[in-house]
């Protein structure tokens, strides 16, 4: 593979195949950070009696997302790694974290219910 410069030095020794598996997983990532950052604003927004419960299930989904980030950092360094091993990884990890965002939503939703 050719490295241009916009790439990341550690993407130079990628295979293209696993370089754009990375690289849409990377954006499956930045849409799930911004998911996240908008429920911080609902915690904040949130009634005092759901706030705690949802601040929990939000550090929760906050973990999962980062366990999912570390494993793709983690096999951006393992070459033997192949793109279909990873997904599975990734795919396992980003199915827990849809999990917990629905929760933390669900928590969300019931405060607004609960609003006279």
């Amino acid at each position: 593979m050719v490295a241009n410069a916009a790439s990341r030095p550690d993407e130079e020794s990628i295979p293209a195949d696993d370089l754009s598996t990375a690289e849409t997983l990377d954006r499956a990532l930045d849409h799930w950070r911004e998911r996240i950052d908008e429920l911080k604003v609902q915690v904040d927004l949130a009634a005092l009696d759901v706030r705690e419960d949802l601040a929990k299930r939000l550090e929760v989904t906050e973990n999962v997302f980062l366990a999912v980030r570390s494993r793709l950092s983690d096999a951006r360094h393992d070459t033997g790694a192949s793109a279909a091993s990873l997904r599975r990884s990734v795919d396992q990890l980003l199915l827990d974290l849809r999990r917990a965002y629905d929760d933390a939503e669900a928590v969300v939703r019931r405060g607004r219910k609960a609003k006279p």
